[in-house]
């Protein structure tokens, strides 16, 4: 009997089993869905369906570098005995390959539709729903980002601990020798520390969202004016305490966190003179669980 697309998308369906997997049941009961349900159930299959369900408040972060390419990916599971387990953290590091090799999406789905590289039979669906089955926990794809070179410059990337923060970050650099020192590639990593560590949100102000700076500084006005302080003088209050605003969640205006005494500007501008180019931050992602 002829097994269609649609007869095995109603047993995926169903059964949150791989396409392969609803293939082979469906051809084996002769294309009786409620039967080639039962085989799947038999074979425990069905089983990852069931636990998809579950909480992941659990997981890890992986990444990897590749030549001018860098990705990073985020994988949430129940438990963090599961999330340190050796098999989870090789998951973690393949889905991150696979981003980097695919190329930037903008949905989770369509990382999940897409077929493996290593192995285009099954897609990273039916990769995530085999780890189910295996790790015995509810799995699920969270956030990616995958980063391509223009030009000269590099990547930080730092995973801490056992990848409950996971940065990745791209530097610029104006000349390609320079770019290609073990210095500049510390610079890059002092960098991706400093981010799991101070958290900014953004690299520049103009970066920062405007309806965010209006809306702090709605706060800041509001609480002026509530301190008793003279009128003439809430305006520089106001202004004040948007420029520290600044200072904690924009990068470059941030203290860099191994040396408090100089911001990230200064310490880009320092680097730049060791290394006799222009260095710039072009980019970062920061993932962190629970957010």
């Amino acid at each position: 009997m002829s097994i269609s697309a649609v007869m095995v998308k109603n047993l995926r369906t169903q059964s949150g089993a791989g396409i392969m997997e609803c293939k082979d049941a469906l051809k084996e009961s002769n294309g009786d869905l409620d039967a080639a349900l039962e085989i799947l159930r038999k074979k425990g299959t069905v089983k990852a369906a069931k636990k998809a369900d579950r909480s992941t408040r659990e997981g890890a972060v992986g990444g990897v570098i590749e030549d001018a390419k860098a990705a990073i990916v985020e994988i949430k599971c129940e438990t963090d005995f599961v999330a340190r387990n050796d098999k989870f953290q090789e998951l973690c590091k393949g889905l991150a390959s696979h981003v980097l090799k695919t190329g930037a999406v903008d949905t989770t789905e369509e990382v999940l539709n897409q077929p493996l590289v290593d192995d285009t039979s099954k897609t990273v669906k039916d990769l995530m729903t085999e780890k189910i089955h295996e790790l015995g926990e509810n799995l699920v794809l969270g956030r990616t980002a995958m980063y391509e070179l223009e030009g000269s410059g590099g990547f930080g990337l730092y995973i801490h601990g056992a990848g409950n923060i996971g940065v990745l970050i791209e530097v610029t650099c104006s000349d390609a020798k320079a770019a290609e020192k073990e210095k500049f590639a510390d610079v890059c990593r002092d960098l991706a520390m400093h981010i799991a560590a101070a958290a900014p949100v953004a690299v520049t102000q103009d970066d920062v969202p405007a309806d965010v700076v209006a809306k702090e500084r709605e706060i800041f006005t509001a609480q002026a004016k509530d301190s008793g302080k003279p009128d003439k003088i809430i305006p520089k209050i106001i202004e004040g305490r948007v420029k520290k605003y600044f200072t904690e969640i924009v990068l470059l205006e941030q203290a860099f966190v191994k040396d408090p005494d100089i911001n990230i500007s200064e310490f880009l501008a320092d680097a730049g003179r060791d290394l006799g180019a222009d260095i710039s931050v072009k980019r970062f992602t920061r993932l962190q669980l629970g957010e």
